[in-house]
């Protein structure tokens, strides 16, 4: 459909809510597989909601800041979704365009005095991990034929510092395996801050020689190196937004997927309602329906 035939759509339906911009930076535009399928996602989002809708990504190393405020002073706006780097800096230029509606994805809301005119969006990824954990245990316990509490050796956990693989996220990785193994806990290795690829497939033939099967991997960028390693060590493992990679498929037991345009779709009905916050969508898929 042609930019003239959306707005006449619009129009004819009484749906015309004006313009909405999308405003996302490098990289969290390819982190989240930014291409032709997530583009039609949020087009049909911001149609359904009656948004004319433009998308604008600035490149790793520009001034987003600059970009999003000159946008916004056109006036053009009715409406802009701002992806997490400059919704950390929300408190900068929501109350100076008290006029257009924003969806601010994953900064820290305060406590008390939310802005009438925002929506915070949050993807709480605990919850999955927690389930994936318990997947695991089932896991391992089905597979070797030892009491409940003696196989948390069979999972482990992969992490690097600053990864982005958050200690509460870990934590609730733990309580699920503990869950299914009647108190028994998974390995934890901490790697430094990005780490090297020998570096990684050390750590993960060392797990792999004390026995675990299945290990969560925090590694950041670096998780495809974790699955290489795997790959040729075996194993499988537990990851966060695969999807973004597509790497080594076969290594992958479980994947924590955020629906970033379900979660933009949730905060755009909220701005309608009212409501200033909003958790997306976090959806646990499985390798083999990857």
């Amino acid at each position: 459909m042609t930019f003239l035939a959306v707005v006449c759509a619009l129009l004819l339906t009484g749906c015309w809510n004006g313009r909405v911009l999308f405003s996302f930076e490098q990289p969290f535009w390819s982190s989240i597989g930014g291409k032709t399928r997530l583009r039609a996602a949020l087009a049909d989002a911001a149609v359904s909601h009656g948004y004319l809708p433009r998308i604008d990504v600035e490149a790793a190393g520009a001034d987003p800041f600059a970009s999003l405020v000159g946008n916004l002073a056109s006036g053009g706006y009715a409406a802009v979704t701002v992806g997490p780097l400059l919704s950390f800096q929300w408190a900068a230029f929501v109350s100076r365009f008290p006029g257009t509606r924003f969806v601010l994805i994953d900064p820290p809301a305060p406590v008390h005095d939310l802005p009438p005119n925002a929506v915070f969006l949050t993807f709480d990824r605990t919850g999955a991990f927690r389930d994936a954990g318990r997947a695991a245990g089932d896991s391992v316990r089905g597979k070797f034929n030892a009491a409940a509490s003696q196989l948390g050796v069979r999972i482990a956990v992969l992490a690097s510092d600053g990864s982005g693989l958050s200690a509460a996220e870990v934590d609730a990785f733990t309580r699920g395996v503990a869950e299914t193994l009647d108190g028994g806990r998974p390995v934890l290795r901490t790697l430094p801050a990005s780490p090297d690829r020998a570096g990684i497939r050390a750590a993960v033939d060392q797990l792999r020689r004390a026995g675990a099967e299945i290990i969560l991997l925090g590694l950041g960028e670096r998780d495809p190196q974790g699955l290489e390693a795997l790959r040729d060590a075996g194993g499988s493992a537990v990851v966060a937004d695969w999807k973004v990679s597509g790497a080594f498929p076969s290594q992958v037991f479980l994947s924590v997927e955020e629906d970033v345009p379900g979660g933009i779709t949730r905060a755009l009905d909220a701005l309608r309602a009212g409501v200033p916050r909003v958790y997306g969508p976090v959806r646990l898929v499985s390798g083999k329906k990857i």
